[in-house]
């Protein structure tokens, strides 16, 4: 079985085709690949807890990167693991399906400065998924507390929230967009706090979210 996120039906299940072989086998295992963008015709009801694929089209694939750019198809697997962990309705939100394709087309067309990607690609997913946090409120030496997804002067009565320095990164990047990406000039370390920060508040507020593997992956990239 497969899970896909589709932009009719939102999240479902399939029974993947076994005991295809030479061509076609090498075709469904591209089909598979995380991030692939896919042309289905599903058979079955749409409130079927499991969907057989009837046909299936390649329209956009990112195996290319894997053999020319291994840092972006880490971030495609992170991709893919990220919405498998936190994306789960069983209905259709076009807004969000088209929001990551859209963004597989950021990152498979920058040329340079796509280390960020994966950050940004975070935030605007927690917006969407309903979890925006207002900047607003913002002011220098502040924290930033977890629970109640604001900037505040403190005290805050529980252990889930930011110190100053890290509230001033966090905001910073909440308010850069992929077209900014690249002016955010952080090192490795950086990059990962910054990351550790927006999947532990994603943490507190989706439940069960459960430990991505791919970000130890990331961690050790873009130097």
């Amino acid at each position: 079985f497969v899970h896909l996120y589709t932009e009719r039906f939102g999240r479902v299940t399939c029974r993947v085709p076994i005991g295809a072989r030479g061509k076609k086998a090498s075709q469904m295992r591209t089909m598979m690949t995380p991030m692939t963008v896919l042309d289905l015709v599903l058979g079955g009801r749409p409130n079927d807890t499991i969907r057989q694929i009837s046909e299936a089209q390649v329209i956009r694939s990112p195996y290319m990167l894997t053999l020319t750019h291994p840092d972006k198809s880490a971030q495609c697997l992170y991709m893919a693991e990220l919405i498998a962990h936190t994306v789960r309705e069983e209905e259709s939100d076009p807004k969000l399906w088209q929001y990551i394709v859209s963004s597989l087309d950021v990152l498979e067309l920058c040329q340079e400065g796509w280390a960020n990607f994966h950050l940004i690609f975070t935030r605007d997913l927690t917006v969407l998924l309903g979890y925006s946090i207002d900047t607003e409120d913002y002011t220098e030496g502040c924290l930033f507390d977890l629970r109640e997804a604001a900037f505040t002067r403190g005290p805050i009565p529980h252990p889930y929230y930011f110190n100053a320095e890290s509230t001033k990164w966090f905001r910073r990047l909440l308010e850069t967009g992929y077209s900014e990406m690249n002016e955010l000039k952080l090192n490795r370390q950086e990059r990962a706090a910054l990351l550790d920060m927006e999947l532990a508040y994603l943490d507190l507020h989706i439940s069960e979210m459960g430990q991505l593997k791919s970000i130890e992956v990331l961690k050790t990239l873009f130097d």
